[in-house]
C-alpha cells in the first residue's frame, strides 16, 4: 500500500504554530523520503478531515497519521480520531474516504521523551547563560490528566541532573496553576527564574496571556517583575517546537511502519 504521513498541528489565530509545524513536517519529508502532509485540529487550514481527503485522492491508502503534540488530551483522543474516521482512543484502524478503503495508523505525542528534556536544558543555558536561576517549567494544562503528567516528568527530570527549585505550573485546567509555582519560587528566595514554555509554539497563551501572569511585557523574553513584593528578574524561553532533534523522535516512531 502506497503510505503516506499526516502531520497534525494544533492550529493558532497567530500564525506560529503553522510555521513551525510546516518547517517540522519540510524536515520529515527530507529525512523519510515519504510524501508529508500537513493539516489541523482547529482555526488553520487545511483541517484534518479535509488533508485525509487529499492524501486519498492522490493514492495515499495507507496513513500515519502524527500528531506534533507536547502531550495527549481531548484533541488526541476524541477530536482528531473522530476527523481521521477511527475510534475515540484507538491507535488507528480502517475507514472508507472518498469510497476507497484506507487504513489509518494514529500516533501519540512526543513529550515523554528524554529528548524534550534535553531541549528543555539547552533553553535555561541560552536565555540565562551559566546562571543558577530557579526554574518555572510551564503547560498549557487539560481536562485530562496527560499534560500534568509529561510536564511534572520533565520537571523531575532537570531537579536529577541537577537544577535546584525547580518549580511547574499550567496556564488553565490543571494546578498548581502558573502563579502558583511563581509564587512558590519566589518565597523560597528566588530573584532571578527561568520559565521554560513547554509549547509548540508562540501563540495567544505565550505572547499574551502568560506575559501577563509573569508581570511581563508581552511578545517579550522576560524583564523585571514585581511579584509578591519583590522584584524578580525573570527570564523568558521560546517554546520547543522548532528543535530540529524533535524529527529524530518522529523518525523513530515511524520505523515500525517500515519508514
Amino acid at each position: 500500500m502506497k503510505k503516506g504521513i499526516l502531520f497534525i498541528g494544533h492550529g493558532s489565530r497567530l500564525n506560529h504554530n503553522k510555521e513551525v509545524i510546516e518547517a517540522q513536517a519540510e524536515a520529515l519529508k527530507e529525512r523519510t523520503g515519504v510524501p508529508v502532509w500537513t493539516a489541523y485540529n482547529e482555526t488553520t487550514e487545511p483541517p484534518v478531515d479535509s488533508a485525509v481527503e487529499i492524501m486519498v485522492g492522490s493514492g495515499i491508502e495507507e496513513i500515519i497519521a502524527i500528531p506534533f503534540f507536547i502531550a495527549s488530551g481531548l484533541h488526541i483522543t476524541r477530536d482528531i480520531p473522530r476527523k481521521l474516521g477511527i475510534p475515540e482512543g484507538s491507535p488507528g484502524g480502517k475507514t472508507t474516504v472518498a469510497g476507497k478503503d484506507v487504513t489509518i495508523h494514529m500516533e501519540q505525542p512526543f513529550g515523554e521523551d528524554p529528548n524534550l528534556t534535553d531541549i528543555l536544558e539547552e533553553r535555561i543555558a541560552e536565555v540565562c547563560g551559566k546562571g543558577e536561576p530557579s526554574i518555572v517549567v510551564i503547560g498549557h494544562g487539560s481536562r485530562l490528566g496527560y499534560n500534568k503528567e509529561v510536564v511534572k516528568t520533565n520537571a523531575e527530570r532537570l531537579s536529577e541532573r541537577g537544577y535546584s527549585n525547580v518549580y511547574y505550573g499550567f496556564n488553565e485546567f490543571n494546578s498548581p496553576s502558573i502563579e502558583d509555582a511563581m509564587y512558590d519560587a519566589v518565597k523560597s528566595g528566588a530573584d532571578e527564574i527561568a520559565v521554560l514554555p513547554m509549547f509548540i509554539a508562540s501563540g495567544a497563551h505565550l505572547a499574551e496571556e502568560i506575559p501577563e501572569k509573569l508581570g511581563i511585557p508581552m511578545n517579550s523574553g522576560g524583564g523585571v517583575s514585581v511579584l509578591y513584593g519583590r522584584e524578580v528578574k525573570i527570564h523568558y524561553a521560546i517554546p520547543v517546537g522548532n528543535d530540529p532533534r524533535l524529527v529524530d523522535v518522529l523518525v523513530k516512531k515511524l520505523e515500525k511502519y517500515g519508514i
